[in-house]
């Protein structure tokens, strides 16, 4: 089921703390609960780096675009 998400374009909130990315899903690891974006942008702005990864307690909401 985590391969179905490979290359949906989503939005994740992270809260206060972190604010929230928006990216393509590039990886999900069910073991580690993370998943990672490539091409991140973070509260709208485009990330310096091509990929961020999230682990699932960071995550207060995730939206697919």
């Amino acid at each position: 089921m985590a391969m179905d998400w490979l290359g949906s374009i989503v939005s994740i909130n992270c809260g206060d703390s972190l604010g929230v990315y928006q990216g393509r899903v590039s990886a999900v690891d069910q073991v580690s609960q993370t998943i990672s974006l490539t091409r991140p942008f973070h509260n709208g702005v485009k990330c310096l780096v091509p990929e961020v990864t999230f682990r699932a307690g960071d995550i207060t909401e995730l939206k697919i675009l």
